[in-house]
């Protein structure tokens, strides 16, 4: 299962998103972590690329469950969230209509402090929810800016969005999203392989003091915050560059830290809802 996941995600890419999950799970409050695992039917971490997994049966009017699953198209534009020159979350949308993750994950955060009052079913839909779009608020390819025009444009020179934008990645042509998504985690520490704890041991040093200031303030603080931290990503790049290993290891500090937030608050949020 989590090979199928790591195959087909597209947010944090499939890895990424467990280990971000594995690591709030070491975070959730014992009682925390049995209703979720009720509700879910399983750990959190099989669950983490739901709303990326559903994309499939959507967009493919041939797959079997393409029907049953239009329920969820509107989900498909939760994935983003847009941000203005001064990191407060805009409630424009970019030119694909997407940017609307916050409100969405606001509503569903909401919903699961009603857990009590709401089918299991319902609860189960909202944590997948939650769990995925809290990973996604902090990824660095999934904030659009303002700032720069072809937010609101279809396509730009040498590519389509500026993180859809075509670049070279270790000779290869891909997009500086894919880039993001697939490979800002795991070239860190190519020592440690695809091993979850030991990416943990190293990265889940925050104490609890530091922790808490993490996940002290507001939805729409960690949303700017998670703005202004990954926009040094679009500073030295451009259409049609070449990048490795080595540059992506630049950002390291981005890459670490917003992984940590994402975890931390992750947890913050399921044990203040699922209390």
């Amino acid at each position: 299962l989590l090979l199928t996941i790591a195959n087909d995600a597209m947010a944090w890419g499939g890895w990424a998103h467990n280990f971000i999950t594995y690591t709030a799970d070491k975070h959730l409050n014992p009682e925390v972590k049995t209703k979720v695992e009720k509700y879910l039917g399983s750990s959190m971490i099989e669950h983490c690329c739901w709303m990326d997994e559903i994309r499939r049966p959507i967009r493919r009017k041939n797959h079997p469950d393409h029907a049953k699953m239009q329920a969820y198209r509107p989900s498909l534009r939760w994935h983003h969230m847009v941000v203005d020159e001064k990191f407060r979350v805009s409630d424009k949308r970019s030119s694909k209509g997407s940017g609307d993750m916050l409100p969405n994950l606001e509503k569903c955060i909401e919903n699961l402090r009603n857990h009590r009052n709401m089918t299991d079913s319902a609860v189960a839909i909202n944590l997948k929810y939650v769990i995925h779009m809290m990973q996604d608020m902090h990824c660095p390819s999934h904030i659009y800016y303002t700032e720069f025009p072809d937010c609101f444009e279809p396509t730009v020179k040498g590519g389509r969005k500026r993180d859809q934008m075509t670049i070279y990645y270790e000779g290869k042509k891909t997009s500086y999203h894919a880039v993001w998504d697939g490979e800002s985690l795991l070239v860190l520490y190519p020592e440690y392989g695809e091993d979850y704890e030991l990416f943990r041991k190293k990265m889940d040093k925050y104490s609890a003091k530091q922790r808490a200031k993490i996940c002290a303030g507001t939805l729409n603080d960690w949303a700017s915050d998670a703005g202004k931290r990954c926009r040094p990503i679009y500073d030295k790049i451009q259409p049609g560059d070449h990048i490795d290993k080595k540059f992506l290891a630049g950002y390291r500090k981005i890459s670490e830290g917003q992984a940590m937030r994402s975890a931390y608050r992750l947890a913050h949020i399921l044990n203040e809802t699922l209390k």
